[in-house]
C-alpha cells in the first residue's frame, strides 16, 4: 500500500500546453486592457471613458501618419493648373498619366474628371475637378474656296465663299489645318478665349509641277504665251495647267505643241525639229554678183568720167558725159540688188 500511495502520475504533454496558452491569452488580454487613473478598474484598450467611474481614459500611443502630397488645382478657361509641394509628383487624370507637378493640362472636356498624384515619399493624393464648358466660334475661310477643314486633326466640313462656321469650340488652344487638292497644306495654331466668332483666313499656295523639255538639235528657244523660258534643254517649276509651247530654231521649222503641268509631278516634252529645205545659196550667188557688178559699173563710170574731162570736142564731150551717167545708174542699181540679195542671204530661214 506504501508503495502506491507515493506514486504520482507524471503530468500530460498536452495539459502543459494548454496551460501555457492560456497563460500567453491571459497575460495578452491584461495587456491590452487599459487601467483607470481614478478607480483602478481594468478597461478595453478601445475603450476612451472608465466603465465603473466614467473617468477619461488616457489615448493610447500612436504611430505618426506618413504625409500625403499637398495638391493645388486651379481651373481657369478649360485649363486645368495642378502644383504639388513637393513638385515633381506624378499626375493621372482619370487613370491617364500626363506628366509631372507643376502641369497645365489644355484640350480636357467639359466635366468632372478624377485626380491622381502621386510621389514615392509621400501617401497619394486622391481627388477630383470639374471643367467648366466654355465654347466659342471660328470662321474659317480660305483662298480659294472649297477647302477642308481640319480641328485637332477631326474634319469638320468645307469652305465656301463666306467661310465655315465651327461652332462650339471648346476655350484653349487648337490647331487648325486647311488642305485642297493641288495646294499645299497649311496648318496654323489659334487659342479660342472668348464665347463670340474668331476669323481664321488661308491663303493657299498651288504646289508647283514641273517641265523640262528637250530637242534635237539643242539651244532651240522656248516659247509660251509670247514669254521665253530659255533655249532647250530646259527644267523650271511652273503652276499646274496647260501650256502652249513654241520651239524655233534658225534653219528648223517651228513646231507647236501642248504641256499639261501636274501638281509635284515632272511633264516631259520631247521634241525633234524638222531641217528647213533651203534656196538661199542663190540669193549668195546673185549678191556677190550684184556687188561685182556695182563694181565694174562704177569702174566703167569713172573710165568714162576721165574721158569727158578730156574731150577735146563738144560732141565727144557730149557722148562721154551720157556714157559717164549711164554707168553711175547701173552701179547704184546692180550695188541695191547685190545687197538686197545678201541681206535675204543672212535674214530669210528657208
Amino acid at each position: 500500500m506504501t508503495g502506491l500511495l507515493n506514486h504520482r502520475p507524471r503530468p500530460c504533454p498536452a495539459r502543459i500546453i494548454t496551460v501555457v496558452v492560456t497563460i500567453l491569452l491571459i497575460a495578452g488580454l491584461a495587456y491590452a486592457e487599459k487601467t483607470c487613473p481614478s478607480c483602478g478598474t481594468e478597461n478595453s484598450e478601445n475603450a476612451r471613458f472608465c466603465k465603473k467611474c466614467g473617468t477619461r481614459l488616457p489615448a493610447a500611443p500612436t504611430r505618426p501618419a506618413i504625409p500625403r502630397v499637398d495638391v493645388s488645382v486651379r481651373v481657369d478657361r478649360g485649363v486645368a493648373t495642378i502644383t504639388s509641394e513637393p513638385a515633381g509628383a506624378a499626375v493621372f487624370v482619370d487613370d491617364r498619366p500626363e506628366g509631372n507637378t507643376p502641369l497645365a493640362l489644355h484640350g480636357l472636356s467639359a466635366g468632372r474628371h478624377e485626380l491622381r498624384v502621386t510621389n514615392p515619399d509621400y501617401r497619394d493624393y486622391v481627388g477630383a475637378f470639374t471643367v467648366t464648358g466654355s465654347f466659342g466660334s471660328v470662321v474659317v475661310t480660305s483662298d480659294p474656296a472649297g477647302a477642308d477643314v481640319l480641328l485637332d486633326g477631326s474634319l469638320q466640313g468645307r469652305t465656301v465663299a463666306s467661310g465655315l462656321v465651327l461652332d462650339q469650340v471648346q476655350f484653349g488652344p487648337h490647331t487648325l489645318t486647311v488642305r485642297a487638292s493641288g495646294y499645299r497644306d497649311i496648318d496654323k495654331t489659334i487659342e479660342v478665349k472668348s464665347t463670340g466668332q474668331m476669323a481664321a483666313d488661308f491663303r493657299l499656295e498651288p504646289v508647283k509641277g514641273f517641265l523640262r523639255v528637250v530637242s534635237e538639235p539643242t539651244r532651240a528657244k522656248v516659247l509660251s504665251a509670247g514669254r521665253v523660258l530659255g533655249e532647250s534643254p530646259i527644267l523650271g517649276e511652273f503652276d499646274p495647267g496647260r501650256y502652249m509651247l513654241t520651239l524655233t530654231k534658225r534653219g528648223f521649222h517651228d513646231w507647236t505643241g501642248y504641256a499639261d503641268l501636274q501638281p509635284a509631278e515632272t511633264a516631259l516634252v520631247r521634241v525633234v525639229l524638222d531641217r528647213v529645205r533651203t534656196r538661199k545659196t542663190l540669193f549668195l550667188v546673185a549678191g556677190i554678183v550684184g556687188i561685182a557688178g556695182s563694181g565694174y559699173a562704177a569702174f566703167r563710170g569713172e573710165s568714162e568720167y576721165a574721158r569727158y574731162r578730156s574731150a577735146s570736142t563738144q560732141q565727144g564731150s557730149e557722148r562721154y558725159k551720157a556714157s559717164t551717167q549711164t554707168w553711175d545708174v547701173v552701179r547704184n542699181v546692180v550695188a541695191g540688188f547685190g545687197g538686197a540679195m545678201l541681206v535675204a542671204f543672212f535674214t530669210l530661214r528657208w
